[in-house]
This record gives C-alpha cells, sequence and structure tokens, in this order.
C-alpha cells in the first residue's frame, strides 16, 4: 500500500498502536501524530491516569458461575462501596499521599475496609470504629459530645499543640452519618486551638449518629488520621 509522505506519521502511530494491541493486555504507550487515544475500541480501551497513557484489552465474558466466595465478595465489596462514595472527595483529600502512587486515595480506603467487614454473607455489616476516612502524621483530637440543654451538639476537645505535630490554626473537621436515614453531614467551624464546637443537630433527622474527626493543616499539606468517637441517638 502507498502511504504519502504526510501520512508516514500516521500510519507509524496506527502500526504502532496495533503492535502493542498484539502482544500486550495493557501497556503504555508514546502519543503520536494523532495524539493519545481515549474511549473504546472493539474490545480495547484507551485511558489516562495520572498523565499515563493506557492500552488495555477488555475481558472476557466468562461462562463459568460465580463461587459462593466470588458472590460474598462482590455483596461486600458493594456494601463498602455504597457506604464510603458519598465522601469521596472528602477522602482524596484526607488520604492525598503525594508519595502514593500504586492506589488512589478512595481505593486505599475502600481497601482498608474491606479486610475489616464483620459477619457472614448476606449478613455483612461495616463496623464504624474501623472506619478510616483520613490518613497521616499529624496529631489528630479524641472529641467529646454530647447534647446540651438546648438541644445543639456539643463537641470539646483537647487544644494543647504540639510543635513537632500540630499547629493551633489546623482545620478541625467532623463527619457524621445517620445510619438510620444514610445521610451523610461534613463540618469544618472550628481550628484546634478553639477546644470547642457547636452543631445544631436539626438538620440530621431522628436516628443513630455516628461521629468522625479528622485535622488538616490550615494549608491542607499534612492530616490526621481520622478517630471515631461513638454513636449518638437523635430523637
Amino acid at each position: 500500500m502507498f502511504v504519502p509522505n504526510d501520512c508516514k506519521p500516521v500510519a507509524h502511530s496506527i502500526n504502532r498502536f496495533f503492535h502493542l494491541l498484539n502482544f500486550k493486555k495493557m501497556a503504555i504507550y508514546v502519543k503520536g501524530a494523532l495524539g493519545s487515544f481515549s474511549g473504546k475500541l472493539g474490545n480495547i480501551v484507551g485511558s489516562n491516569w495520572r498523565s499515563v497513557d493506557y492500552l488495555r484489552s477488555l475481558p472476557r465474558p466468562s461462562k463459568k458461575a460465580a463461587t459462593a466466595k466470588q458472590i460474598a465478595h462482590r455483596a461486600k465489596f458493594a456494601l463498602v462501596f455504597e457506604f464510603l462514595n458519598p465522601l469521596r472527595n472528602f477522602i482524596n483529600m484526607g488520604y492525598n499521599d503525594l508519595h502514593e502512587r500504586k492506589m488512589t486515595a478512595f481505593n486505599r480506603a475502600t481497601s482498608h475496609l474491606l479486610t475489616k467487614i464483620e459477619g457472614q454473607y448476606p449478613d455483612f455489616t461495616i463496623p464504624y470504629n474501623e472506619v478510616r476516612l483520613s490518613k497521616g502524621s499529624l496529631k489528630g483530637i479524641s472529641p467529646n459530645a454530647f447534647k446540651n440543654l438546648d438541644g445543639d451538639l456539643d463537641i470539646t476537645w483537647d487544644p494543647t499543640v504540639n510543635p513537632l505535630s500540630s499547629e493551633p490554626d489546623d482545620l478541625v473537621y467532623f463527619v457524621m452519618y445517620n445510619e438510620t436515614t444514610r445521610d451523610y453531614f461534613l463540618y469544618q467551624n472550628a481550628v484546634r486551638e478553639d477546644g470547642e464546637d457547636k452543631i445544631d443537630p436539626e438538620i440530621m433527622g431522628q436516628g443513630d449518629l455516628h461521629i468522625w474527626s479528622a485535622v488538616t493543616s490550615h494549608d491542607g499539606s499534612k492530616r490526621s488520621n481520622s478517630s471515631y468517637f461513638g454513636m449518638l441517638t437523635l430523637l
């Protein structure tokens, strides 16, 4: 086949593309004259992750029935994904470790919780004290929470600062999950040195409320491990 000179870069790019398809199920490829390929072409998918272009083939559909172990794992994964997905943006901030390249922040949180799920299929449950929404070396807080006579939720913690692992202006976050309504609430109104925060629980409705705290540096460059500190029943 005759290829005009001005089309040779394109032909070279296409040849390289199919060369990779023939020999690898997944490959990193160098952009040709046509640029990167993104999307689905036959049984091939082109994608970009962390500025690296990839080609991969679609998995062949299996005719084998799923095993009991596979069914249980899928149910467990679905439970964890449904629970964590509404907090994806917060988790991506809380796990924002620039040195970690092998797995996304959300996938790391998902992977951690999958190993902690309790019960037997189909009755899996989430151990709320094992949920990890952020991870880091910053000093966390150990808050106490109670409802006052006005109905507000009062939260207090030790505002002491350790110069090696905390600062007075560290931002304090509270994540609250109503197990009954399956609604999440995220608050950030205080800094470490305040030692207290007040939250109106009226919009949270009635039910069992699980509460986690997490701390980030004021510029967002550092974070603490998240901390679970119990459940309150809202009436």
